[in-house]
């Protein structure tokens, strides 16, 4: 069976079955597209659990099994509110897909722009694909050279939402993912993952920017006052 993690993909990236390569089951996340936080959906291709001699002879290390009505699947009363609001999210993402993933690539672009002219492109590197467009639109992977990403994200507080790599990691360690893309050590430990959105606005990226990169340069001097 092959299963794709469509979370990040959904509303910003077509995931029609065909341009994900048919996978057997793929599952979407409510809120990264619009609709409310604790709601999501698989979808299983028909047949797929049945196929090449498969059936499940027992209910053994499955968590949550469903009655008659579940199918089998899983138990509990529908959420039907949050289940509408995740349809018509869908629904808007799907209208919306190519000017919002414009939008937010441009917006992606800008950011990186401009923290380069602060900080020098030499010292901010984008990580990823070289090509732009084989990036998710929304999200941009910028890794400081010599920066330790965990104070950066201290000095930065709640002024921009950031993280240090994926949502479900902490900053403690260097990505494992960057070292294996073979991103320099000194500009994995200083990554940080920024995202996008429908209506994230210039003014934003102009002020994300300028707290990003003093914070930044303060980081920096202290080292040099450190070592001098």
């Amino acid at each position: 069976l092959c299963h794709t993690d469509a979370a990040q993909a959904a509303g910003k990236v077509s995931i029609l079955l065909e341009d994900l390569g048919c996978p057997d089951l793929i599952s979407i996340v409510g809120h990264k597209l619009g609709a409310p936080k604790g709601i999501a959906a698989l979808y299983v291709r028909p047949g797929c659990l049945q196929e090449h001699g498969r059936q499940l002879l027992h209910n053994h290390g499955i968590l949550l099994i469903g009655g008659g009505q579940e199918f089998g699947r899983r138990g509990g009363t529908e959420n039907t509110p949050y289940i509408v609001g995740f349809g018509k999210a869908a629904e808007l993402g799907r209208q919306n897909l190519n000017k919002n993933a414009l939008h937010m690539e441009t917006m992606r672009a800008l950011l990186l722009a401009e923290l380069q002219e602060k900080l020098g492109a030499s010292k901010v590197q984008p990580n990823g694909p070289a090509d732009p467009s084989k990036r998710l639109p929304n999200t941009l992977s910028v890794g400081f050279d010599n920066i330790h990403s965990g104070k950066l994200l201290t000095t930065i507080g709640q002024r921009v939402a950031a993280s240090a790599g994926a949502t479900c990691h902490g900053a403690a360690s260097i990505s494992s993912v960057l070292m294996a893309m073979k991103v320099p050590e000194s500009f994995a430990r200083g990554t940080l993952r920024l995202s996008f959105g429908p209506h994230t606005s210039i003014n934003d990226i102009q002020q994300a920017s300028e707290i990003i990169a003093d914070a930044v340069k303060k980081q920096w001097e202290e080292q040099r006052s450190i070592s001098a």
